[in-house]
């Protein structure tokens, strides 16, 4: 169905962010609105705990970080601009109790598509791809929080962090 709906879409001001290779995932075009296609799966949030959980068992402590770079491409244009943060999330939370590095890779995976999506499917296209990427990160962290409370997402600055790159050959390294 989607499919169908694309053409009616000005090719001109039609937002991709690739996050993966091959694309897939989010897609969608309405009138008004913007074509957005990429999704990133739970796989490439390759958190590293920085903070291991000390104290009692029931306290809240410990913390996961990755520091992500994702291109973000306008439409035809083939600008392009790397959208740099880094996300952190508490292994253990009062709210949630203990947070599983799989139920931490999912929540990030999902409110990060689900924040993309929003501010690029309904981004002006005479907006700089800078100010994407701060609207997204700025939505990002409240998604996420709500997801995850004390979920954080900022520039990138813990030291022995994985930085994971979107939409290049596959590499990751510490900073």
């Amino acid at each position: 169905m989607a499919g169908l709906l694309v053409p009616r879409c000005p090719p001109l001001v039609v937002l991709v962010v690739v996050l993966l290779w091959g694309g897939g995932g989010l897609t969608g075009c309405a009138t008004g609105r913007n074509t957005v296609t990429g999704r990133i799966t739970p796989a490439y949030f390759e958190f590293t705990k920085v903070v291991e959980k000390s104290g009692p068992e029931d306290e809240p402590g410990g913390w996961w970080a990755v520091c992500i770079h994702a291109r973000i491409t306008m439409g035809d244009s083939g600008a392009t601009s790397v959208c740099k943060f880094e996300v952190g999330l508490p292994v253990r939370n009062d709210a949630q109790g203990e947070i599983s590095l799989a139920d931490a890779q999912e929540a990030a995976a999902n409110m990060a598509n689900r924040a993309m999506y929003k501010i690029l499917s309904e981004a002006h296209p005479s907006e700089m791809l800078g100010t994407h990427c701060r609207n997204f990160k700025e939505l990002y962290v409240l998604m996420l929080d709500e997801k995850i409370k004390g979920a954080r997402v900022r520039q990138c600055m813990m030291q022995g962090v994985k930085t994971v790159h979107f939409n290049e050959p596959y590499h990751c390294d510490y900073e």
